[in-house]
C-alpha cells in the first residue's frame, strides 16, 4: 500500500469521527435551547437534517470505496494480461531457438523436408501470437506493436522452415540461421519493451 493510500484510509475514518462529534455537539446545543429539550420539534428537525446529510456522506464514501476497488481490479486484470502476453513472446523466442537447434542436428537425407514437432511448435506459436495481437488492449499500444512484430518475425521464420528441402549442409545452415536470427530479433524487441523504450 502506498503512502497516499495509507493516508486516505486513515483520513476517511477520522473525518467521519469528526462529523459525528460535531453533529453530537450541535444536537446538544440545539436541545439545550429547545423548550422540549432533546426531544423538541427543533431538535427533531435538526436530527432529521443531520441524518439526511450523514446518509449522503455515507453514500459518497461507499461509492468512492467501490470506485477504488473497481479501479484496482482493472489494474490487476491489465497487469495479468500484460504478463501473459510477455510469457507468450518469451515462448515464441524459445520455440524459434528450438527450431534452430533441430535444424542444426537434422540429418541429411534425399527427399527429406524440414517437418515434425519443431515445425509444429513454430506454427502453433505463430497462431498464438496472432491471437494475442488481434486482441491487444488499447491501454498498452506498445505491447500490441510488439505482439505484431512477433507475428512478423515468426511468419518470416515459418516461411523458410515450413517444408524446406534438406538436400545439402547449406540447407540446414539456412534453416538454423533463419530461426535463430528471428528469435534474437524477437528477444531484442521484447527486452526493449520491458526496458520502457517504447513508452510514449
Amino acid at each position: 500500500m502506498t503512502l497516499r493510500q495509507t493516508l486516505r484510509s486513515v483520513r476517511t475514518p477520522t473525518v467521519l469521527a469528526v462529523i459525528v462529534v460535531v453533529a453530537g455537539g450541535w444536537m446538544a446545543l440545539v436541545g439545550s435551547h429547545d423548550p422540549g429539550g432533546p426531544y423538541g420539534e427543533s431538535a427533531a428537525a435538526w436530527a432529521q437534517a443531520i441524518m439526511s446529510v450523514g446518509a449522503i456522506l455515507a453514500a459518497v464514501v461507499i461509492d468512492q470505496g467501490a470506485s477504488r476497488r473497481d479501479r484496482q481490479d482493472r489494474l490487476e486484470a491489465a497487469a495479468a494480461a500484460r504478463a501473459a502476453r510477455i510469457r507468450v513472446l518469451q515462448l515464441c523466442a524459445m520455440v524459434l531457438n528450438n527450431a534452430a537447434e533441430a535444424a542444426r542436428k537434422r540429418p541429411l537425407k534425399r527427399g527429406q523436408r524440414f517437418e515434425g514437432l519443431a515445425l509444429e511448435a513454430v506454427l502453433s506459436a505463430r497462431q498464438t501470437a496472432r491471437h494475442f495481437a488481434d486482441r491487444g488492449s488499447d491501454s498498452d499500444p506498445a505491447l500490441v506493436w510488439v505482439l505484431n512484430r512477433a507475428v512478423t518475425e515468426i511468419d518470416a521464420a515459418a516461411e523458410v522452415l515450413d517444408g524446406h528441402r534438406l538436400a545439402t549442409p547449406a540447407d540446414l545452415a539456412d534453416l538454423e540461421r533463419a530461426a535463430r536470427t528471428r528469435a534474437q530479433a524477437l528477444r531484442e524487441v521484447l527486452d526493449e519493451y520491458q526496458a520502457g523504450l517504447y513508452d510514449v
